[in-house]
């Protein structure tokens, strides 16, 4: 481990008090080094502060794909709120473009299940069991 690592590894230490053990996550370090890169050992709320605003701007980029498929699936465009980092009734917490279309589409199934009792996606290896 060179000089660096060792002051990115220090600082990401000093965030998991405000942003949690996800941190340390092996897909949300690119992006924590992208913002050292950036902005230096930032400070915590600074580095909450830079995740909000990427959290919604992911939101902002993914959710209308996610509807895109689900609208070319079902036949229909769901109706979805969408409020900076909610979706339906989820808050998207993902700093990184792979977390947050997981977390984005789980909200989108779980709303479209509840709201309106439909199964999407499909899958042709777990058929839906009806009643």
């Amino acid at each position: 481990m060179d000089r660096w690592d060792d002051l990115v590894s220090s600082w990401v230490v000093d965030l998991e008090a405000a942003l949690g053990p996800e941190v340390h996550d092996p897909l949300v370090r690119p992006w924590l080094e992208e913002v050292f890169d950036s902005h230096g050992s930032a400070p915590a709320w600074y580095v909450e502060k830079l995740a909000a605003q990427r959290q919604q701007d992911l939101v902002a980029e993914l959710v209308p794909a996610v509807l895109d498929q689900a609208e070319a699936e079902l036949g229909h465009r769901p109706e979805m709120p969408v409020d900076g980092d909610t979706v339906g009734h989820d808050q998207i917490w993902a700093v990184t473009r792979e977390l947050a279309l997981v977390s984005i589409a789980d909200a989108i199934q779980s709303l479209i299940a509840s709201r309106d009792r439909v199964i999407w996606p499909v899958s042709p290896f777990h058929p839906a069991v009806t009643s």
